[in-house]
């Protein structure tokens, strides 16, 4: 089926443009991203079973020992200056990958790009000093994978589709710092496109929510493109799943759930909920916990109780309201501990990690976002006093910086997607009378300590990878780049007044 694309906002993204009710800056700064012309590709065939997302291109860094590698030129390049080599993941990936930056004709490695488990666009970065920067404009570079055992693929360079330029192979020159100007332009582009299910649903909640915040239709008209990216004319889901296969059609997991709370804001008749209903009626344990296999996750707060309620609540549906409040009460019982929060709890009453700062947004945004939504008059005191306990228990282990540890206990680095999870639910809490004033104050400590993570043209660094590379990767102080963790942080910045 053939995927209908809007293509808005195509050209330079520009720094600056004007904000209805949001804090920009004043640089007028244009953003220019510096794609080179690529060359000696070794022509290898896609994995059998994997596909390329939306129809874009991709090309392959082969493995190593390979003489043909991926030859990167550019021209007409700045005379002097720092520039951000970037490439962004076109095929899953579940291993560690070290891709050597080499100049092309001298061979002198100028820096490594180090991939560990990254999901499709994801964006990574290599920042170049100004005499690397000169040597590259001179020669070009290659592209050398030292150790992995699948080959990398990167989105191609596409001159016809500027729109998502920032996710192409590009150098970018910039001296600024970042600011929430460009933040939201990135955000409101298709720039800030997410793998199908949790990841997406972040941003495509964040979307909605600064469009009903400021009123600017930008962030309406890029939620729309984000929805027809994985809709065909025929309203049927096109999308892969997270090892990048076809699942068209099809409701995955707990985790594939989470968008279609917008969808259903923005279309309550859409065919697709008769599927996601069904999930829901064949995926639950005899408590009537909807989970997959054995595990109860944190996420099901977020993925499953919220759209839920959001359904169950347009729909009259009594059932499927009560429903929904029994998901946040079955993973209040599982999943809080000692006040801690795990976000598993397995079969035999095991639970494994403990507080880790996005399994602590999962749980709380979903806790936060459901009731929000709830306009029945069952009795909800006791999920209402959770928020309450909830809020005082994560705010008493916020850092100075506004944000939180990767694991809230331990002594270990930040992670801003977590933490912008978690200061959205407390600011979300407020606005819908569930918690009082003085926790804005928590959420917009975090909003100024995220600010200080965005690259020049907006991407919010320091997030803790996917969670696919256990607790020690997680623990460690290797972050990334991921729109994710920026759809978290506009519905921080969305919902602070």
């Amino acid at each position: 089926m053939k995927r209908r694309h809007f293509i808005r906002n195509s050209g330079a993204i520009l720094a600056g443009s004007a904000t209805l009710g949001i804090s920009q800056d004043s640089s007028g700064s244009e953003i220019v991203y510096q794609h080179p012309h690529i060359s000696n590709l070794a022509g290898l065939p896609m994995a059998e079973g994997k596909r390329l997302p939306f129809g874009w291109n991709a090309f392959a860094v082969p493995l190593p020992g390979s003489t043909e590698y991926p030859v990167l030129k550019w021209a007409n390049l700045p005379a002097t200056g720092a520039g951000r080599l970037r490439f962004t993941i076109a095929v899953d990936l579940r291993e560690e990958i070290a891709i050597d930056v080499r100049l092309a004709k001298s061979g002198e490695k100028i820096g490594q790009l180090d991939i560990r488990f990254a999901p499709v666009l994801e964006p990574f970065e290599i920042i170049l000093t100004d005499a690397q920067t000169r040597k590259v404009a001179e020669e070009g570079i290659s592209l050398v994978m030292t150790k992995g055992e699948n080959p990398v693929w990167f989105f191609e360079v596409d001159p016809e589709q500027k729109e998502h330029a920032a996710l192409q192979p590009h150098l970018l020159f910039s001296d600024d710092s970042g600011s929430l100007s460009e933040f939201y332009n990135l955000m409101s582009s298709p720039v800030s496109l997410q793998p199908w299910g949790w990841m997406e649903g972040c941003v495509m909640d964040g979307l909605n929510d600064l469009f009903h915040a400021t009123g600017e239709a930008r962030f309406e008209k890029a939620l729309h493109s984000h929805v027809n990216h994985f809709f065909d004319e025929n309203d049927r889901l096109i999308y892969e799943d997270p090892k990048s296969r076809p699942n068209d059609g099809v409701v995955s997991d707990i985790e594939s759930t989470l968008p279609h709370a917008v969808i259903a804001k923005l279309r309550p008749d859409h065919p697709v909920f008769d599927k996601v209903i069904n999930f829901w009626a064949t995926h639950q344990d005899e408590e009537g916990c909807v989970r997959d296999g054995g595990t109860t996750s944190a996420e099901g707060s977020y993925t499953i109780a919220y759209p839920m309620m959001v359904i169950g609540t347009q729909r009259g549906d009594e059932a499927l309201i009560s429903l929904s409040l029994k998901q946040l009460r079955l993973r209040r019982e599982r999943l809080i501990h000692n006040d801690d929060c795990w976000l598993r709890y397995h079969k035999g009453g095991n639970r494994s990690f403990q507080n880790w700062a996005r399994g602590v947004a999962w749980y709380s945004l979903g806790l936060v976002r459901t009731l929000s939504e709830y306009k029945g008059d069952e009795d909800i005191s006791d999920l209402k006093a959770e928020v309450e306990r909830f809020a005082q228990w994560v705010s008493g282990l916020q850092k100075e910086n506004g944000l939180w540890n990767c694991f809230l206990h331990k002594d270990v680095p930040v992670d801003t997607s977590g933490s912008a999870g978690i200061a959205a639910a407390l600011a979300l809490a407020v606005r819908n009378g569930l918690l009082p004033d003085e926790y804005l104050q928590v959420s917009r400590k975090t909003l100024r300590g995220l600010e200080g993570y965005l690259t020049p043209d907006g991407f919010l660094t320091g997030v803790a990878q996917s969670n696919r590379g256990g607790q020690a990767l997680q623990e460690s102080d290797y972050r990334v780049i991921s729109q994710m963790g920026m759809g978290l942080m506009a519905q921080l910045a969305a919902a602070l007044p």
